[in-house]
C-alpha cells in the first residue's frame, strides 16, 4: 500500500523549514520571511540574563545579526537533525547543529539547537512565508565560542547579538 502523499501546505511548510535551516544566501533567507517577520531567542532565563539575547528582531536587524556574526564565525558544516512540521497551527520545530569556529582559530564547536518557526495565514499556499523564528540556543556552545571569539579577535561590537555575547564563569 502507497502512503499518502503530504497536502500542498505541508509541502510548502517542509520546503521553508528546510531552506530556513539551510540557506545559500542572505537573499534567500530574507526571501522566505514575510515583510514583517520577527526573531527572537529563548530559553526565556536565559535570555533574561543576557542582554545580547533580549532584543526582538525585525527583518533588517536579524540580517545585521547574520552579518555581524558572520565577521567573528566560520561555518565548518551544518546537520539538520529532523523537521517536524503541524500544518494545522502553521508552525515546525527544525532540531539542527551548526559547527562553527572562531576566526582564525582551529577548534570546531557544535552549535545542537531547536529552531521554531511560525508562518503566514494565506490562503495561497506559493505566498506562505515565514513570520516568526525563535531560536533555542546552546547556552554552552554560546559561552565557548564567545570565549573563543574574544580570545582571537578582542570583544566583540556592541551591536552583536545571540549566542557569541555569553560569557563563561
Amino acid at each position: 500500500m502507497n502512503a499518502p502523499s503530504p497536502s500542498p501546505l505541508y509541502s510548502r511548510l517542509l520546503e521553508l523549514s528546510h531552506s530556513h535551516a539551510t540557506p545559500t544566501s542572505m537573499d534567500e533567507i530574507l526571501h522566505i520571511r514575510s515583510p514583517d517577520a520577527r526573531h527572537s531567542w529563548g530559553h526565556k532565563y536565559l535570555v533574561s540574563k543576557n542582554s545580547g539575547l533580549q532584543d526582538t528582531m525585525n527583518n533588517e536587524a536579524f540580517k545585521s545579526h547574520i552579518m555581524t556574526s558572520g565577521i567573528y564565525l566560520d561555518t565548518s558544516s551544518l546537520r539538520v537533525h529532523s523537521i517536524v512540521v503541524d500544518e494545522f497551527q502553521r508552525r515546525s520545530t527544525i532540531h539542527m547543529s551548526y559547527f562553527l569556529k572562531a576566526k582564525g582559530t582551529e577548534e570546531v564547536v557544535e552549535h545542537d539547537l531547536i529552531w521554531s518557526l511560525a508562518f503566514t495565514d494565506q490562503l495561497d499556499v506559493e505566498g506562505v512565508l515565514i513570520k516568526e523564528s525563535v531560536e533555542f540556543i546552546d547556552g554552552a556552545f554560546g559561552a565557548r565560542m564567545s570565549a573563543l571569539v574574544r580570545a582571537a579577535h578582542g570583544n566583540v561590537s556592541d551591536s552583536t547579538r545571540g549566542s557569541i555575547t555569553l560569557l563563561e564563569d
